[in-house]
């Protein structure tokens, strides 16, 4: 038990760190990928997260329907060593479009952990430390949005090496921890292997098309497309020198998401998710007086900023919480690889649009988009009462 503990709540929240980070570590340094990289130009760079995010969002469904049928342990081991591989085999290319191919399959590999960490968690860890465990890993996946961004500005400035074979290490470490418990416990090994693909591809539009649901859903397509935005047109933009601070400030800010379950015995998680949307909706709209320089005090900017980490903050663990309570115990497995998914087409979606839109009226836009969100979100718990 001992030994499951120390991997629920310290080597899981690392992994979930290290593999979440790969979706944000070229974000900051698209300038330099285009020094190195054959055919690769300001309008195409963002395609690299864009990819990256996209097969990830539909490797969430796959790789959580192939768990079922051959395990959790072995899916963790398999899936941690062919993101290894595909994170050993990316810096030694610098053809855009082989790299854009490889980033496409190292996202659908790296979707292999979120979800299957979550349910080893639900499944090996006594009840006393599941709700630590989940908040840990909750917290780290929301952490790699800024960590992600530091350390690609840090290791990478005229190769990726550096990057990618520490996260390499990382990852094949993983893989052998997962290895010497799967042996171990190898005895007491069940799988369910009546779910397949397919059953839950049949399944996918109902749960969409949910009441109760949908509104959920919604808000997970604008909630991290909003920051992967923000960021996006921050590192085209004046405001450029003052990222690293802001970065500081979220990885503060982000912290608060392990207080999230305390919040939830006081306010309903759907009350808590719609005041979020509405912080981070005001707080959006105020970086466009920056972008547009009608504002230029940088304390109102850094509070700003704090205050939009914090609506992300909680909104993120809201949203799982409302998709876990108001999905059929059946489908709550299925309920929250969709929420997953669209969660992070939105992200991938995040880092394309300011390649096509003007920012102030891209980062408009989603402040208004995350108001309606709240609105409908208030209006449906209203008619459900």
């Amino acid at each position: 038990m001992k030994y499951k503990l120390i991997i629920g709540t310290l080597c899981i929240p690392l992994l979930a760190l290290g593999v979440v980070t790969q979706l944000y570590l070229l974000m900051p340094v698209s300038t330099n990928l285009l020094q190195f990289i054959k055919h690769a130009t300001t309008n195409n760079i963002g395609l690299l997260t864009t990819l990256f995010g996209f097969f990830y969002a539909v490797g969430l469904i796959i790789w959580g329907s192939l768990s079922d049928r051959i395990g959790k342990d072995l899916t963790l081991i398999i899936g941690l060593l062919l993101l290894a591989c595909v994170s050993f085999i990316v810096p030694l290319l610098h053809n855009y479009y082989l790299l854009l191919f490889a980033r496409a399959v190292q996202g659908f590999c790296a979707a292999s952990f979120p979800p299957v960490a979550l349910a080893w968690v639900s499944i090996n860890l006594p009840d006393s430390s599941k709700p630590k465990a989940i908040s840990l890993i909750s917290c780290a996946f929301l952490l790699a949005a800024t960590i992600g961004q530091w350390l690609g500005s840090l290791l990478i400035s005229n190769s990726l090496y550096y990057a990618m074979w520490f996260l390499t290490g990382i990852y094949a470490c993983g893989a052998t921890i997962f290895y010497f418990y799967y042996l171990k416990n190898k005895q007491n090994y069940q799988v369910t292997p009546s779910a397949t693909l397919l059953s839950i591809c049949c399944k996918i539009p109902n749960i969409l098309t949910n009441r109760k649901l949908l509104p959920v859903y919604l808000c997970s397509l604008f909630v991290l497309l909003s920051f992967v935005s923000l960021y996006s047109v921050l590192h085209r933009s004046a405001l450029i020198v003052y990222v690293p601070t802001l970065r500081n400030i979220s990885i503060i800010a982000m912290l608060f998401s392990l207080t999230s379950s305390y919040l939830f015995k006081v306010i309903k998680p759907a009350y808590v998710l719609a005041i979020a949307l509405c912080l981070m909706a005001f707080s959006l709209f105020i970086h466009t007086f920056f972008l547009t320089d009608r504002l230029n005090t940088l304390v109102i900017l850094y509070f700003c900023h704090f205050m939009l980490i914090i609506g992300l903050a909680y909104a993120v663990p809201s949203m799982i919480v409302c998709i876990a309570t108001q999905s059929e115990i059946k489908d709550r497995g299925i309920a929250t690889s969709l929420y997953t998914c669209i969660l992070f087409i939105g992200a991938s979606l995040g880092a394309l649009l300011p390649t096509f839109i003007t920012p102030p009226i891209l980062i408009t836009s989603l402040s208004i988009l995350l108001m309606v969100c709240a609105i409908q979100l208030i209006l449906n718990l209203k008619a459900h009462h």
